[in-house]
Order: structure tokens, then C-alpha cells, then sequence
């Protein structure tokens, strides 16, 4: 069966930049799986469709960008890389990435985000990502990367660039921009290295460096570049994103606030919906290994996916009521961290960020909402600035 022609350019489609998932419906409906005009890459919409490819490694590569020139080489970047090196090194950083080394977090967590908000809630309105969403989690990220008076200017400009490039450097050279940043990371982050393998230090990337598999190899200097610089970026960049989530569901849902602050037990359970309804990373790259067949449609060997999980987490099918926010929806299995050998490792750090943010800000507030634009749905982590303006609990003042 040949691929059904979506009726429109995909990306420039104005919906795609307001509120994309009553388009999503209507694919999953009539073209679950196609290639939009003038696309080089396949999208997958359905949750069915979109948890078999990510659960299937060894059908839907991880590998998706160009293959090295020969005589050329690349790091290892674990997003990226499919068994044995992804195991290899997601086996290390899941061995230093312990439960006891998220919870040592915590203290430094409610610290910083008490300050923050304390700061945001001084006016009317403030800018919620310049305010909480990102200094927060790169703060822990810096933290657990030894960099402790990490330069917070310059970690944003290397992890928006980063990201904003990762797409385009899979299928093209890199820019002089983006080898420029990475240099200048690369060089920063050597210098640290050198510093916690002549003295070890309690935090991640001490582990790291310190770390050994099971024949006894440890990470070479060019794998903890790479790891530096997915925490750096996956690790806030990821956070950011829920965080900013937070808000659009205040706004879109002003009754979750008020449920929440009546019963807070509520709120894990709400950060989990949370990112069903607005996922942190709305979509997926993978390469098949061979011609397979998705929903009907052959997809030839070498060619690559987009899977949607912005719109498989509104799947009618996997989800009742799914285009409603659902405080206690139980069970969940929504794919806002993906699933499979590529789960987020980060998971347990980014909960329980949002989860002292919603803590320490639900007491102090009646009502959030984004003013403007609260930008488009599918930029990974978010826009760059968002105004929040917020209604003052009056009860929390007199306490």
C-alpha cells in the first residue's frame, strides 16, 4: 500500500504553530502514517504505532544521521547510538545516576525555588521561564556537574544552540556556529575533568569519571564530553520543558490549580498528565533498518521517521477522554520520557523539580496565567520568554 499524501505543507501549516492536536485527530484518522510534500521523512501519529517503532530498536534505528565520511570518525552521543554503545553507556551513567544522587538534590532544590518564587511573586506578572523554568534546572545540572558557580549566561546560549541544531546537524554538516560551541564546551568542560580526576568530588560527574563496567573500562575522555553535554542540555532542556507545561495548563485549565491546592496529593499524578497533554519533547527521529510495513504503509529501508507523541499522547484510542486534562487519569501510560532502552534518564529529576516548584508555588497563589503568546506547542522545552501573571492567595499572606 502506498503512503497517503497529507493535504497540506506539514511544517508550515499555521496549526502546527496555535493548537496543533485537532490536526493530529484528523490524521490519526485519515493518514496515521505519511510524508507530507516537499518532506524528506515519514510522520507517525497513533500511540499504537508510535510505542511499537520506539519500543523496537533493531527495526527503528536510533542511528538517524549521515554516516561518517570514511576515515572519519564520531563520538558516541546516546540519543543517537543504538546497542552496544548506547548500552555501554547508558549502563555507566545509570550506574552513577543513582536514586541517592536525585535525592541529594532535593535540599539545594527547595532552596533555589524558594528564592525564585519569592522573587517572581514581588509584582503582578513575571517572566515564568527567565524566572523559574530554566534557572532552576540548569542550577541542578551545574550543580551535579561540579560546576557550582557554573556560568548560567553562558550554559543557556550552549544548550539553546544546541538544541535548536540538533535536528539539522543529523542530516547536514554542522554550522561554524555550532562547531564554534562545541570547541569552546568542549575546552570548558576538559578543564573540569582534569580537575575532579585529581580530586574527586560528591557529585555526578566525579562518579562518572570515576565509574567502571563490568570488564572493569572506564568512560574515555571523548565519551564524558558527550554525557557533560547530553546532561547539560537533555537534563534542563527536558525540565524547562514541564515546567513551561505547568503554566499552559494553568491557563488552558484554571480548575486544575484549585484541585491541586484542595488536594496536593494530587499533584505527582497531575505532573504526569501534565506530560501527556504537553509533552517536553513532542517528537521522536528513528531510521528503519530494513522495508517494514507501519499501519499499512511500506516504509523503505534507510528512510527516516518523525514519530508525533504529541499527538500519540492524544490517541482517542489509548487514552479516554484524551483531548481532556484528566488530574487523576490512572493508569497513564502516556510517552511524554519515551519508553524502551531510550526511557529519559533524567525522569526521576525532572519530577521531582516540578514537583517542589508546584510545592512551593500552589500555597502562595490563587490563579496563573500566560498573558500573549505562550508560543507554539511543539518547540522542545518551549519559547524563550513566556508572561505569567498571577492572582496572590491572600489566606497564605495573613498566615
Amino acid at each position: 500500500m502506498s503512503a497517503p499524501q497529507a493535504p497540506f505543507t506539514f511544517f508550515d501549516n499555521p496549526e502546527m504553530m496555535g493548537n496543533p492536536f485537532p490536526m493530529f485527530a484528523g490524521l490519526r484518522q485519515n493518514a496515521p502514517v505519511f510524508k507530507p510534500p516537499g518532506s524528506n521523512m515519514w510522520m507517525v501519529t497513533t500511540y499504537e504505532d508510535a510505542l511499537r517503532i520506539i519500543r523496537d530498536p533493531q527495526t527503528f534505528s536510533s542511528e538517524v544521521g549521515q554516516a561518517p565520511a570514511e576515515g572519519e570518525s564520531r563520538p558516541p552521543t546516546i540519543l543517537f547510538d543504538d546497542p552496544p554503545i548506547h548500552t555501554r553507556m547508558r549502563g555507566l551513567l545509570t550506574g552513577a545516576f543513582t536514586p541517592r544522587v536525585i535525592e541529594q538534590q532535593r535540599s539545594a532544590i527547595e532552596e533555589n525555588c524558594k528564592i525564585m518564587v519569592d522573587r517572581m511573586l514581588e509584582g503582578e506578572t513575571a517572566d515564568f521561564i527567565a524566572g523559574i523554568a530554566y534557572p532552576l534546572p540548569v542550577m541542578v545540572i551545574a550543580a551535579m556537574l561540579g560546576v557550582q558557580d557554573g556560568d548560567m549566561a553562558t550554559f543557556k546560549r550552549w544548550s539553546d544552540a544546541i538544541i535548536e541544531n540538533v535536528a539539522s546537524s543529523l542530516f547536514e554538516p554542522a554550522t561554524n556556529a555550532l562547531d564554534e560551541i562545541n570547541r569552546e564546551f568542549d575546552a570548558y568542560f576538559s578543564t573540569q575533568l582534569d580537575k575532579l580526576r585529581a580530586a574527586p568530588e560528591d557529585n555526578l560527574l566525579s562518579a562518572l569519571i570515576h565509574a567502571k563496567d563490568e570488564d572493569g573500562s572506564q568512560l574515555s575522555q571523548s565519551d564524558l564530553l558527550v554525557i557533560c553535554r547530553v546532561l547539560l542540555v537533555a537534563g534542563n532542556e527536558t525540565t524547562t520543558g514541564v515546567i513551561v507545561n505547568v503554566a499552559r495548563v494553568f491557563t488552558a485549565f484554571p480548575e486544575v490549580l484549585g484541585q491541586l491546592k484542595e488536594h496536593p496529593e494530587l499533584i505527582p499524578s497531575m505532573i504526569e498528565e501534565t506530560l501527556r497533554y504537553y509533552p517536553p519533547f513532542p517528537a521522536t527521529f528513528r531510521r528503519v533498518t530494513r522495508d517494514v510495513e507501519v499501519h499499512g504503509v511500506t516504509i523503505p529501508k534507510d528512510d527516516r521517521l518523525l514519530v508525533l507523541i504529541a499527538s500519540a499522547n492524544h490517541d482517542e484510542k489509548a487514552f479516554d477522554r484524551a483531548e481532556d486534562f484528566v488530574i487523576d487519569r490512572d493508569p497513564n501510560r502516556h510517552l511524554g520520557f519515551g519508553q524502551g532502552i531510550h526511557y529519559c534518564l533524567g525522569a526521576p529529576l525532572a519530577r521531582l523539580e516540578t514537583q517542589i516548584v508546584l510545592q512551593t508555588l500552589l500555597p502562595r497563589i490563587k490563579a496563573m496565567r500566560i498573558e500573549g503568546d505562550a508560543g507554539a506547542v511543539l518547540v522542545p522545552g518551549g519559547p524563550k520568554e513566556m508572561t505569567v501573571r498571577f492572582e496572590l492567595d491572600r489566606a497564605y499572606a495573613l498566615a
